[in-house]
């Protein structure tokens, strides 16, 4: 257990661009007296807010997000709060508020968020869109990961989250992970002390514009390649074809696990000329010059 909180410690937040923070919003919704909202504190990258089911626009810090309001994320992060809770938008997520008061709120999530709750002086109700599941913590640092198909992964990194599902609850304790897939609610268990990531890599050198890359990861994690996020099945696996460009290059593989933390593996292919394509060329008559030319 200590091993995987010094690891979590140090593992559950990465180092990014700094975040827009502390500049108001000059667009901030005006919200009617009496109207307790959550405010937008940090963003980073692309960051969109929908107000009351509408289009989406750029979010700003200080915008202000009453219920029915929803922010999103693509190639980006924001952090959303109200007193004394906090929740953080990773990369391709999205909260709906659903209900907020004078220190707590009700929120629906899809993607990976992170949440804070500040013992004994909020609470904070977490669904999972796509389920009937929602996770509770009135103290703690938990991740929810939910994939709009059903299946999530709720950790706690300190504190506790009840999490109810069907006719279902389970505690999770700090360092436990319990999941939903199918409906189906697991006990709490102890998170594994290393991040799982492993890759079947495609052969160093080849000719095809496109090789799959596949491999498994604990189930609930998040996959990108390249950069960009790859579907991730129940059991943990995943596979993408990705695009390769002439000569050799670094194809990257992270994974970010149920309790935030991150592992990268890495591979150096080499795409060349098809063999019939060096052929043809090679065949080619080639042009000669012309030594004069007359006007």
């Amino acid at each position: 257990m200590a091993l995987l909180l010094v690891a979590c410690a140090t593992g559950c937040r990465r180092s990014a661009p700094a975040p827009e923070v502390g500049t108001p919003s000059a667009t901030k919704q005006a919200v009617a007296p009496g109207t307790i909202a959550a405010v937008v504190l940090a963003r980073t990258g692309k960051v969109e807010l929908s107000r009351n089911g509408g289009g989406w626009s750029d979010a700003r810090v200080g915008d202000q997000l009453v219920p029915s309001d929803a922010l999103r994320t693509e190639a980006g992060e924001a952090e959303l709060g109200l007193g004394p809770v906090h929740m953080r938008l990773h990369e391709s997520s999205a909260v709906r508020v659903k209900e907020t008061g004078k220190s707590s709120m009700r929120a629906q999530v899809r993607g990976a968020v992170e949440s804070d709750v500040e013992p004994g002086r909020g609470a904070l109700d977490v669904e999972m869109e796509g389920t009937d599941a929602v996770a509770r913590s009135t103290g703690g640092h938990f991740f929810v990961t939910a994939d709009g198909r059903g299946v999530v992964s709720v950790a706690a990194v300190s504190g506790s989250v009840n999490l109810v599902a069907a006719t279902k609850q389970v505690e999770v304790k700090q360092g436990q992970i319990s999941r939903i897939e199918k409906g189906e609610l697991s006990a709490p268990a102890l998170a594994l002390r290393r991040v799982l990531l492993s890759v079947r890599w495609p052969e160093e050198l080849t000719s095809k514009e496109a090789v799959p890359v596949s491999g498994k990861v604990d189930p609930g994690s998040r996959v990108f390649i390249q950069g960009r996020p790859v579907d991730v099945e129940p059991n943990g696996s995943f596979t993408a074809l990705v695009p390769l460009h002439g000569g050799a290059q670094k194809v990257a593989v992270l994974v970010v696990d149920p309790l935030g933390r991150r592992k990268q593996a890495w591979a150096t292919i080499v795409r060349e000329e098809a063999k019939s394509q060096r052929v043809a060329a090679a065949a080619e008559p080639k042009k000669k010059k012309k030594e004069f030319q007359w006007r």
